[in-house]
């Protein structure tokens, strides 16, 4: 019996001595594994071999053509914007310079024909704007040379001022295409520092917000 027990135990002992030496040489292999393939560095795609948009780039392309300047710094949330400015404004320079030649050849004829009825001239030399006057009169009745000479002044006014303002949004959207591509090169950083300062008044709030030039940007020869 006991010799029994005795060689049950020297097997277990053997068994524990054996997987310890495989688990043991199981792990050197496994450290002794040849590595086949090296992981690159991490690189950002966003960054790496990518050149920034050229703010001469952006202006040029702003200036061809409304909207170019922000598809080219990707900016594309901004186009509805400049195209619907754009596109008001001009819309409402067409249709006001539609309603000033009405009202301006209504305006010259009935303003002869007054003349006319009273003697002072034989004959109306706008005569051909007769067709003019009577579509105005036709919607407000008959009119006197007086109202037609202020609302032809309003049409031509607004017509003016939606010119001046398709000049104003071509421009600012040149400006905001130039800008914009020179901030594309910054980083507002996360450390927003908030600086408050007792004043004899009250206090002062002051907002440091870092900017940084991103790294691994290329220089853009355009």
């Amino acid at each position: 019996m006991k010799s029994e027990f005795s060689m049950l135990k020297r097997q277990l002992v053997g068994l524990i001595f054996l997987s310890l030496l495989s688990g043991f040489g199981g792990r050197i292999s496994v450290a002794q594994t040849p590595i086949t393939g090296v992981q690159p560095p991490f690189t950002d795609s966003l960054f790496v071999d990518k050149k920034p948009a050229s703010p001469k780039g952006a202006l040029w392309r702003s200036a061809i053509a409304p909207g170019w300047g922000q598809i080219y710094n990707k900016q594309y949330l901004k186009l509805p914007f400049v195209f619907g400015a754009l596109g008001g404004l001009i819309y409402n320079a067409i249709s006001t310079h539609q309603d000033y030649i009405l009202y301006r050849e209504a305006f010259q004829y009935k303003a002869f024909q007054e003349r006319v009825d009273s003697g002072t001239i034989n004959s109306n030399p706008r005569a051909s704007f007769e067709s003019s006057y009577e579509q105005v009169a036709a919607e407000f009745g008959a009119i006197s040379s007086r109202p037609l000479e202020a609302q032809r002044n309003i049409f031509r006014r607004s017509r003016d001022l939606s010119f001046v303002g398709v000049g104003l949004v071509y421009g600012l959207a040149m400006l905001d295409a130039y800008v914009s591509a020179h901030l594309l090169d910054f980083d507002v950083g996360e450390n927003l520092n908030i600086q408050v300062e007792p004043r004899p008044g009250g206090i002062r709030l002051k907002a440091l917000v870092p900017l940084e030039r991103r790294a691994n940007r290329g220089l853009s020869s355009r």
